[in-house]
């Protein structure tokens, strides 16, 4: 790796951006608006894993998301999946998106044991503002009650969460738009 973009993005030598499969990381500062909630630290993580070290890269179904970037899951030498550990530490949570899944069970069982820890980034992405949130069983996207999105959802996909730590243990995310 030449250069850790932020927390679930790098870049390899000749500029190719390479996007962390599985996860998403805390957002940087962009735009006038500030860094989330440990992002710095989240960076400073895959920084640390990866920069300057031999890393194997494993690709699945997709291998180039809408801006190019080249998707993939990435191990240390000794085998550890590094967007396995991101989310074990709590500085990234599951985001899967179909058809790349493959190692999703592995990614669940690391953000379940964050989650149990209460490590990192869930301090703060537990904290409930709705009595419930929607969740799509096709997508594994979670809604706020409210959201078009979420109005748009079939009916035999939509399921009623009344915890947010219940969607996040069965490996829910956020939609990006409503933001729960």
């Amino acid at each position: 790796m030449v250069r850790v973009i932020d927390g679930d993005s790098l870049e390899l030598a000749g500029g190719l951006r390479v996007r962390v499969l599985g996860l998403d990381a805390p957002e940087m500062e962009r735009d006038g608006h500030p860094a989330d909630f440990l992002a710095h630290k989240a960076k400073a993580a895959l920084t640390g894993l990866t920069l300057n070290r031999q890393v194997h890269l494993e690709y699945d179904r997709l291998h180039y998301d809408h801006y190019g970037r080249l998707l993939a899951y990435i191990f240390l030498p000794d085998r550890t999946l590094v967007n396995a550990e991101l989310v074990r530490r709590g500085l990234a949570r599951v985001y899967v998106i179909a058809p790349n899944g493959r190692y999703g069970d592995l990614l669940l069982a690391a953000q379940q044991e964050a989650i149990g820890a209460n490590r990192g980034i869930w301090l703060q992405l537990l904290k409930q503002d709705e009595p419930s949130y929607l969740g799509n069983r096709n997508t594994f996207r979670l809604h706020r009650p409210q959201c078009p999105l979420a109005a748009k959802m079939a009916p035999a996909n939509r399921l009623r969460f009344t915890s947010l730590k219940e969607a996040y243990l069965l490996g829910y995310s956020p939609c990006r738009s409503c933001k729960p």
